[in-house]
This record gives structure tokens, C-alpha cells and sequence, in this order.
């Protein structure tokens, strides 16, 4: 899970994705909430901006995630802006330029997660939250949409349900521990959100793509953060 991601470098003779790694994802995204709190806080006792301090957490973000999942916002904006359907679409979200609206998409978003740590009241623990939402998300869609044969995530995407379930199960518990009840609440919205957009997907691209499983799990830690920014 980590290796998928993160940063951290994939081992290929080692990296064997199966079902049971989706149990870890929010684990993965505690660990990210991790990485956001504390530069967060540490740049907070040092500057006195909020700004500076919210584009380090989302510089840091950037750096541990790689930008994968802004990367999977651009391609499924531009797939979406296209007009097109299905393969076709998918076809779209492959060509390695981006298109305007995929940099707006990505620009649009990110200027929304720097506004929700900007006027978040401090760099808490309840920010955790937010990652760890985003992960759980990227799980629900891999339970409920039907994956591509020829996906990037085959391995991860072929899934037993009762792994699902306690791998969202774990993301409640671990939304709880750091954040408490507005992680709940955090976790809730990131569902919604989930939801919406798996039924968008579904009914424009049909079959599920890494692609979007990064960019459904970005929106919806996105709305997280910006929910939990405002308690």
C-alpha cells in the first residue's frame, strides 16, 4: 500500500498487489496526515503566515504522494471534457499531455485545498482526517465499480468484499482516533462525495481506471479537508 501510494519506490521482484492491500489504505493515509501535521506545525511555530504554512503541507503533499492523484485529476478532467464515452474517453485520460481543463481541474482544486488550510484554525490533529477519508474513499470505489482488464491497478482491483469491509472499517476507527467525531463527520462527506462521482463514472466511462480511483479519492479528501477546516 505504500508502495502504491507514496513515494517510496516500487521493488517489482517483492511487489505483489492483492486484495489484502486495500486493508492498509487508510493506514497509508494516517501516515500522510502524519507528514502534513507536522512540517505543518513546525513551520506554524516559525512563520507567522497561515499561507506559507498551508503551501507547505500542500508542497510536502505533493512530494510524498508524488502528485499522482493531481495527476489522475488532470487526465479524468480532460477525459471528461472531451465529450467522449467509455473506451474512447479512457483513451482520452492515456495521453501523457494535459489539456486545459485537466490544468484548470488541477489548479481549481488545489487553490480550494489551500484556501481550507489557510482558514483552518490551526494544523490539528483533526487534519489526519482527511487523508485518511480520501484512502477510504479510493476503497469504496474499488468495491463498487467493476475495474478495466487493462487498468494499472489489476492486482488491487480484483477484491474480496469482507476485505472492503474491514478495510473501511479501519478507516472509521482511524478517523476516530486522532480526530474524533469531526472525523466522522469528515469520513461521512468523503462518502458522499465518493458516491457521486462513482456514479458519474459510471455512467460516462463505464468500467474503473487508476485514474479514476486517484481522482475520486483526491475530490473526496478535498471535501474532507475543507469540512474539517471549518470546525
Amino acid at each position: 500500500a505504500l508502495q502504491l501510494l507514496t513515494l517510496l519506490p516500487r521493488q517489482e521482484r517483492r511487489f505483489r498487489a492483492g486484495a489484502a492491500t486495500l486493508i492498509f489504505f487508510p493506514v497509508v493515509g494516517l501516515l500522510i496526515g502524519a507528514c502534513w501535521a507536522l512540517p505543518g506545525w513546525l513551520i506554524g511555530q516559525r512563520v507567522a503566515s497561515a499561507g506559507v504554512t498551508a503551501a507547505f503541507v500542500l508542497l510536502v503533499d505533493a512530494v510524498v504522494t508524488r502528485g499522482m492523484h493531481l495527476d489522475a485529476l488532470a487526465d479524468v478532467a480532460d477525459g471528461a471534457a472531451s465529450g467522449r464515452r467509455d473506451d474512447e474517453g479512457i483513451a482520452i485520460m492515456r495521453d501523457p499531455t494535459i489539456g486545459a481543463m485537466g490544468a484548470a481541474a488541477v489548479i481549481l482544486v488545489c487553490l480550494l485545498r489551500y484556501g481550507a488550510l489557510t482558514f483552518s484554525a490551526d494544523f490539528g490533529f483533526r487534519l489526519f482526517a482527511a487523508p485518511v477519508a480520501g484512502r477510504a474513499a479510493m476503497v469504496l470505489l474499488i468495491a463498487w465499480l467493476t475495474p478495466r482488464q487493462d487498468g494499472s491497478l489489476p492486482h488491487v482491483l480484483e477484491h474480496p468484499r469482507r476485505v472492503v469491509l474491514v478495510g473501511a472499517g479501519l478507516a472509521a476507527v482511524v478517523c476516530v482516533l486522532p480526530s474524533g467525531s469531526p472525523g466522522i463527520s469528515a469520513l461521512l462527506l468523503a462518502g458522499g462525495v465518493t458516491i457521486v462521482f462513482g456514479g458519474w463514472w459510471q455512467g460516462r466511462f463505464g468500467e474503473l481506471n487508476g485514474d479514476g480511483v486517484g481522482a475520486g479519492g483526491l475530490l473526496a479528501e478535498t471535501a474532507a479537508l475543507v469540512l474539517l477546516s471549518t470546525i
